[in-house]
């Protein structure tokens, strides 16, 4: 596959699953202009990929116009899993997976040989991956090419908090100064009325809120993204939101609590409440860091 066809393919792709999360039928998508700033492409990307969701006939389009009439299905989206990626890129993605489905967890050991194995690549993109990760004190080194999984502390829920603080804290505020007429304002709008939606029926729909949660503070840095803090951002947020160690017997309760809170301040945010939303907001990453220290190992 060409980078050029894979490039219009991976927009498409990430385009379908972005109306998917934020949009409803007879919603308008923003303008070529402002999709290209978004996703970082041409506008002459921009362009093919709404033609090709036109012949989907998941969108019409009247003038610049774009109104969503469908929404996607997994037949619409393009297979790139076998576009090559870096070998580095392979191992961070297995990686997190073994760890988001509790097949690696605290005090586990695996060897660098037995990784490059099940990710299909090779013992060096190996180290160099668990070399850069072990910075963020989730994995250390042991004898004879052999790393363990590390448990949490008090002080590493703490050191973890305030990096998280200080980046979503800015995003927050960044986000509030967005023009009235930015597309972001009406996703946020989508994001909120989704999670009433949700707690309306929490009792049955309690594992959606993960999804959601992911959207929001996904959205936030979003708004005015900075590639230096997206870099660490992905590690803080993994570790927040899909951490190895929670206990899922409280898990209900604990959703709902969030859902709530997160809807305190993205109504502060709609309403244009600076001081509202970012106390609000302060409310919801104090929860957040407590949750974590009330599943670590102490």
């Amino acid at each position: 596959m060409s980078r050029k066809n894979f490039l219009f393919q991976k927009l498409v792709n990430s385009l379908l699953e972005h109306i998917r999360q934020y949009y409803e039928l007879g919603d308008d998508l923003p303008s070529d202009v402002v999709l290209a700033k978004q996703f970082s492409v041409s506008r002459t990307t921009v362009r093919k990929a709404i033609e090709y969701l036109e012949s989907l006939d998941i969108l019409v389009k009247s003038g610049a116009q774009k109104t969503l009439v469908a929404m996607p299905e997994e037949q619409d989206y393009f297979d790139v899993s076998l576009h090559t990626k870096p070998k580095e890129k392979l191992v961070e993605e297995y990686f997190l997976k073994l760890i988001q489905c509790g097949k690696l967890k605290p005090g586990d050991k695996f060897s660098e040989l037995e990784l490059a194995r099940q990710s299909d690549s090779s013992t060096v993109a190996v180290r160099e991956f668990l070399i850069r990760f072990s910075r963020f004190g989730l994995i250390e080194k042991s004898p004879r090419s052999q790393w363990q999984m590390k448990e949490f502390d008090e002080a590493f829920v703490d050191q973890l908090y305030e990096v998280r603080h200080l980046f979503e804290m800015h995003a927050l505020s960044n986000f509030m100064s967005l023009p009235d007429d930015s597309p972001y304002w009406a996703e946020l709008k989508t994001l909120m009325e989704k999670h009433q939606a949700v707690l309306e029926n929490i009792e049955t729909r309690y594992e959606d809120f993960p999804r959601l949660d992911q959207g929001v503070h996904d959205l936030l840095q979003q708004g005015q993204p900075n590639q230096f803090i997206n870099e660490f951002y992905d590690i803080i947020s993994f570790v927040f939101h899909y951490h190895y160690q929670w206990d899922r017997s409280n898990e209900k309760e604990r959703n709902r609590v969030a859902a709530h809170e997160h809807i305190a301040f993205m109504s502060k945010m709609l309403k244009k409440d600076r001081r509202g939303a970012m106390l609000a907001f302060e409310k919801h990453l104090n929860t957040a860091k407590q949750s974590l220290k009330n599943t670590a190992i102490l």
